[in-house]
């Protein structure tokens, strides 16, 4: 029966990559070649069911541990569909007979307080709602979110195909959709793919309303419910994305301001409205969550005595001393985990794409494209972003284990930015063959 079951999702969801409008007429981008992206895609999730159940432990497999959680909310469902409805939604979840349900849950809770939501809750409330249609079934689950994670990705590829260089359109697929982090973290049942899904759409409806001024209604609720979904799974991808945008759309829309200063007087606004928001709720302090965070994340390593873990030192609130974990993390983020810290097939795996990225910019040293920077702004959004959501995640993050993890959103964008200031061989012999050919129709 699961067979059956998951054999008909694959077909429903290909015929919805082949009937649905958004799907539709994508230069450079035809059925084909999406159901090509996401059978890689549901390979990948099922690779990563099968090394975290066959090989590692189970009980440090993330995904196992929601999927887990997911199954015990799911059997509210029999018990109480009242119940199960209000923890699916957050209504009223407070109720002192709750407790009884979010006790059976392993990680419905965190082990230190925050004023951040814990998006645990979140992968756990989409496992119980995916249970409803799968009866239970984890490969069905990752058709689910592979589906979702790939519609994300759909959505960021549009929004740069808008502003990038057309002639490197064929060069730009493959990394945005087959980066290799990108394929194995953003293949399976964690955070990430429901985050690729969310900040893909939320750009893509971003640039409809603010950039190409479609005011309509149905865009805005689109607009303020992945608005919502990011602020509770990460809201720190939507805030680093922010002043990258404001600064994109500043020097692109305004003549009179360049593209350097445009994004100066962005992240100083942006940085402004921090400091002045934690002054005055200081509950919400960004900086002190985000120190709070980190000395947490470090504890919780030393707890476990995690083997991928990088460095023990807390950060503090001094500014300066920020400014310089910063660029120590982006250091982390790029080069850790390197081949000598290699002990396992996994860290293998992060390693190898760490020593892809290398080669990837040891290529443009000899075939930089000047062109592709002065004459494409799109250039420079991706390139401030990756540096800011790698900086910060090698900053908050002791373990290189988590940090392969967390990067995950910058991947694309790494990738854009890299096409459009490196020469790259000529894709019409490419283009000519016959497996291009048939992918491409």
């Amino acid at each position: 029966m699961e067979t059956i079951l998951i054999i008909l999702y694959f077909i429903f969801f290909s015929w919805m990559l082949m009937k649905v409008p958004f799907f539709k007429n994508i230069p450079g981008l035809s059925y084909r070649m999406l159901l090509l992206f996401f059978a890689l895609k549901i390979l990948a999730g099922i690779f990563m069911i099968q090394i975290y159940t066959h090989i590692y432990d189970i009980e440090i497999a993330d995904f196992h541990k929601y999927y887990s959680d997911g199954m015990v909310l799911y059997g509210v469902l029999k018990e109480s569909p009242v119940d199960f409805f209000r923890i699916l939604t957050g209504i009223q979840t407070s109720a002192v007979h709750l407790e009884q349900y979010y006790d059976q849950m392993d990680y419905w809770n965190r082990p230190w307080e925050t004023p951040v939501y814990n998006d645990n809750r979140v992968v756990i409330r989409f496992n119980a709602l995916a249970a409803v249609f799968s009866f239970g079934s984890i490969y069905i689950h990752n058709i689910f979110i592979n589906f979702l994670s790939l519609s994300g990705l759909v959505a960021i590829f549009k929004f740069v195909l808008r502003y990038a260089d057309k002639e490197k359109l064929f060069w730009l697929l493959p990394g945005i959709f087959l980066f290799p982090g990108m394929l194995f973290w953003g293949s399976g049942i964690l955070k990430e793919g429901l985050l690729i899904w969310a900040f893909g759409f939320w750009i893509f409806y971003t640039d409809k309303i603010f950039a190409q001024r479609y005011f309509r209604f149905s865009l805005i609720i689109y607009f303020a419910f992945f608005s919502f979904f990011l602020l509770l799974l990460k809201p720190y991808a939507l805030a680093l994305w922010l002043p990258c945008m404001a600064g994109f759309y500043l020097s692109r829309n305004y003549n009179t301001i360049k593209i350097i200063p445009g994004y100066i007087i962005s992240f100083t606004v942006f940085f402004m409205i921090m400091l002045a928001a934690g002054w005055i709720f200081p509950h919400y302090d960004f900086i002190q969550i985000m120190v709070n965070k980190q000395n947490n994340f470090v504890n919780h390593a030393l707890a476990l005595d995690a083997g991928s873990i990088i460095h023990t030192r807390y950060i503090d609130t001094n500014i300066w001393h920020l400014f310089i974990e910063f660029w120590r993390g982006l250091f982390y983020t790029v080069f850790r985990p390197h081949p000598l810290e290699a002990y396992s097939a996994v860290v293998w795996l992060a390693t190898l794409e760490n020593m892809f990225i290398w080669g990837m910019f040891l290529w443009t040293l000899f075939h930089f494209d000047k062109e592709g920077i002065s004459k494409y702004p799109l250039f420079w959004l991706c390139l401030f972003y990756v540096i800011l959501l790698m900086g910060f995640v090698g900053m908050v993050t002791p373990l290189h284990g988590a940090i392969v993890r967390y990067k995950i959103p910058a991947l694309p964008f790494l990738w854009v930015f890299w096409v459009h200031m490196t020469r790259l061989p000529d894709a019409r012999k490419i283009n000519n063959s016959r497996l291009w050919n048939f992918f491409n129709k």
